[in-house]
């Protein structure tokens, strides 16, 4: 058996994906990583079909299969009874985000730890990066964005001069 580092080519020239699996602070990038594997597997269509287009049964249930793969037991019996992959994941997004009221109040305190968010001493300029970066994709996730002047201002502002 291969490592999972490995590629391994199956007859039909289709590479496997290995699932992401969810966790309780991941979801996110867990998110990114499924749409991804999803759409270049074509199952993405599964979940966000075409307008007027018709979602294959056969396609709906492999991408079905392969989030209850990616997914906890423990939440895999909350929507073990889903009848479509739409169906799980717009019950895992409505978990994770919540509803526009929840989700405009998270919304709401990323945007206060944003301004609260400062370089720590010491702190490796790529690390800084990464954790603002992190903080741009949850604000993606939440459906706002954050505008490159306000970003360049806040590197600027928190970068020391040296």
């Amino acid at each position: 058996m291969p490592s999972s580092s490995q590629l391994v080519t199956r007859e039909n020239g289709e590479v496997p994906f290995q699932s992401p699996i969810l966790t309780p602070t991941n979801y996110t990038t867990w998110a990114i990583k499924m749409e991804a594997i999803m759409d270049a597997q074509k199952r993405w269509e599964s979940i966000e079909p075409a307008e007027g287009v018709v979602v294959d049964e056969k396609k709906n249930k492999s991408a079905w299969a392969f989030l209850f793969q990616a997914i906890p037991e423990d939440i895999l019996l909350q929507v073990a009874k889903k009848k479509t992959s739409k169906e799980v994941w717009d019950s895992l997004k409505t978990r994770y985000l919540g509803v526009d009221r929840v989700q405009k109040e998270r919304l709401h305190t990323l945007k206060s730890e944003f301004e609260a968010f400062r370089m720590k001493d010491r702190e490796p300029i790529d690390e800084f990066v990464g954790k603002l970066s992190g903080m741009i994709s949850k604000y993606s996730s939440l459906g706002d964005t954050v505008e490159d002047e306000v970003l360049f201002r806040k590197l600027l502002d928190l970068v020391p001069d040296k």
